[in-house]
């Protein structure tokens, strides 16, 4: 183990970010500090808001003007004062990377080390030689018909059928306007059943009733008989005023599909994704990959064939692999299984190198990123961890606990905010902030070993840490009660997802339930079979389904607690029926930082502009414009009870549940997210 120089620990001088109380602290560099706390006590204010943030404005330092530039958009510590501070890279749960382009491959580094194997010593059947991009779906060798997703959009026709029982012009279409004209058919409904007729049906047939080959002409178009084309006959356009009517141009009958798909591939045209399913590239098979890269082998496998392995199977595979060409490949292989080592070491060795990156868990995702950093042998840099244990099971931990062991052994500082007991007691340093959550913490209750927070003590606020009640065992255990059972069992057959080997699993109907397993077992793969078959039953047992899973809530990262729960709807509403609002014609729509008209343009409502700094990650600077409030002028001049929307959705949820005690649309929503612990979280 390298010797580490001593160096000052930081210091912090009354920290105030967010729900800290003038914290003053010290913590020691080179060591594994682990903070912990109750949901909500602060632990993330001091890690990620005011250590290393404060650590990422320290480095942008040494960089360029730009960068300097950039460090006072930053805005000032939320401290009195921060000393001794080294660059700091954080790790979080937003790292997961969302880009449907990435893989485990190449978020690992695996990927990058495997096209230059190939491109070295890939042999194809042409003896071409060929480069590194040649072997990237996000380059050269990406699959022509899919540009390297792997996938591809298609219109599917069932989603097109509204009501099968009915006919064609009836309205057994979605896309048939209350005129009777069929969207995107480019006829009228008596021109479409001639070319029916001419293949011995007619549109006045349910659609249940068609073949499949007349419905075949009605979406994919015919060839038989030429007609004209145009919603409006010639009859109907000579009664409209102010233009000259033509005859309608004329030819084969095109299908309703062929001319939806024109669309899209000129627009995302919104109105048809709603009848697009995703599914593999026919092309590549979901490969991403072009038929050359494709057909490069090396010890008798393709680069797809390469990614389709676990990293487990990988490293197994490059511990014995060999080749003539010895020295090319030693070099390769020594990156590679460094990497699957501590991928491995991580719990992750269930994951294959094509897993795509947006189906990662924020754990999954930071265990990566923490072995990609170890694997880069940084020195002198503070990591700041959010909770990398989330998904792990405790038979894993051990492993992660010596990954971040190994980076302090390299010369560096990790900060980790966690929740697992295993963690708090491994740690060199333990910060324990409380008691409560929201205003109730903000305080440090204990710093230092963590022995030193087991012991014996009579001091109040030692006394009322319930990270002491716990690792002590003090704390209340939840016992079951004993109720006798009646309502049966789901029986769940033959599940074979991802790993599953076809099991049979029955599930306690009106009970607890609880699957686990190691990291890579099976569990989410047999939770997910699960749902599926309960939609799929026909079991009068079974109500509605409920899923609950890591995904962030809502649709896109703007979501949040009010717009999640529908609150913000209610709370629009409420300003839009303001005397000011109605003044000024500002509608509800105008009250949403999504919409134009309302929002800053400036940041386009988030409140703050995103500049990517490479390593550091994403560094997010408050908007100039609208200092951070998100809306316009306009509609911050609208108030309620003296607050503008802007400080309304700055509210605790605790605080906005008595500021709206007199809606009870809005207090049905809030005193439930009050009782579950949130009461801390701003709206």
């Amino acid at each position: 183990m390298p010797r580490t120089k001593m160096i000052a620990p930081i210091r912090i001088t009354k920290a105030w970010s967010h729900n800290l109380q003038d914290v003053d602290l010290e913590i020691p560099h080179n060591k594994l500090v682990v903070i912990t706390g109750v949901s909500g006590s602060g632990k993330s204010s001091l890690a990620f808001d005011t250590v290393c943030r404060e650590g990422q404005r320290r480095y942008l330092e040494s960089f360029s003007n730009r960068a300097r530039q950039l460090m006072g958009k930053l805005g000032q510590q939320d401290a009195e004062s921060i000393e001794n501070l080294s660059p700091a890279i954080a790790l979080d749960q937003k790292t997961a990377v969302r880009n449907p382009r990435s893989t485990v491959g190449t978020i690992s580094d695996l990927h990058g080390y495997l096209r230059l194997l190939f491109a070295r010593l890939g042999k194809t059947p042409d003896n071409s030689t060929m480069q590194r991009s040649d072997f990237s779906f996000n380059s050269t060798g990406a699959c022509e018909a899919c540009g390297g997703l792997g996938v591809q959009d298609a219109i599917d026709p069932s989603l097109l059928v509204a009501q099968p029982e009915k006919t064609l012009r009836e309205g057994a279409l979605v896309i048939t306007t209350d005129s009777g004209y069929v969207i995107y058919s480019q006829v009228t409904m008596d021109v479409l059943n001639q070319v029916c007729q001419a293949h011995g049906f007619h549109v006045d047939i349910p659609w249940n009733q068609l073949t499949e080959e007349q419905k075949k002409i009605i979406l994919h178009g015919s060839d038989r008989i030429e007609i004209p084309f145009g919603k409006h006959t010639l009859e109907s356009r000579m009664k409209w005023s102010g233009i000259t009517a033509r005859p309608r141009q004329t030819g084969y009958y095109g299908g309703i599909i062929p001319v939806m798909e024109q669309i899209l591939r000129r627009d995302r045209n919104k109105n048809i994704l709603r009848f697009v399913r995703t599914g593999p590239c026919k092309k590549c098979a979901g490969t991403r990959l072009n038929s050359r890269a494709r057909g490069s082998v090396f010890a008798g496998r393709n680069i797809v064939e390469f990614s389709a392995l676990s990293i487990k199977q990988l490293d197994k595979v490059f511990c014995q692999i060999e080749s003539p060409q010895a020295a090319a490949l030693n070099a390769i292989k020594k990156e590679i299984l460094r990497r699957t080592a501590l991928l491995l070491d991580l719990g992750l060795g269930y994951l294959t190198l094509d897993r795509a990156a947006p189906s990662l868990s924020g754990g999954e995702a930071q265990r990566i990123r923490l072995a990609t950093i170890v694997g880069s042998g940084l020195r002198g840099i503070t990591y700041v961890l959010d909770e990398p244990s989330i998904g792990l099971h405790p038979a894993d931990q051990l492993r992660l606990l010596r990954i971040m062991r190994s980076l302090v052994n390299q010369g560096n500082s990790v900060i980790v905010v966690e929740h697992d007991p295993q963690t708090m007691l491994a740690a060199d340093w333990l910060i324990d902030i409380g008691p409560g959550a929201g205003t109730a913490g903000g305080r440090v209750i204990y710093s230092g070993p963590p022995t030193g927070l087991l012991l014996e003590t009579d001091n109040p606020l030692l006394l009322a840490s319930a990270t002491r009640s716990h690792l002590r065992g003090d704390a209340p255990v939840l016992k079951p009660t004993a109720r006798k059972i009646t309502a049966g069992f789901f029986t769940l057959s033959d599940a074979h997802l991802h790993n599953l080997h076809h099991l049979e699993v029955a599930f306690q109907l009106e009970a607890f339930n609880v699957v686990s397993g190691v990291s890579g077992a099976g569990k989410s793969s047999l939770l997910s079979e699960l749902q599926t078959a309960v939609k799929n039953s026909h079991d009068p047992r079974l109500g509605k389904l409920i899923t609950i899973d890591q995904a962030p809530i809502g649709r896109t990262p703007r979501s949040n607690a009010a717009t999640y729960t529908g609150l913000f709807d209610h709370i629009r509403a409420l300003f839009a029926a303001l005397p000011r609002a109605k003044e000024l014609a500002l509608g509800k729509g105008k009250f949403s930082f999504n919409n134009k008209g309302g929002r800053c343009e400036e940041c386009e409502g988030a409140g703050v502009l995103r500049m990517g700094m490479h390593f550091l990650g994403d560094v997010e600077v408050p908007c100039e414009a609208c200092s951070g409030q998100r809306f316009g002028e306009q509609i911050l001049s609208v108030k309620y009870k003296g607050k503008n929307i802007s400080d309304v959705l700055a509210l605790p949820l605790s605080e906005a549940a008595g500021f709206f005690a007199d809606q009870p649309r809005l207090t049905r929503f809030l005193d439930v997210l009050v009782e579950l612990g949130l009461g801390y979280l701003s709206l």
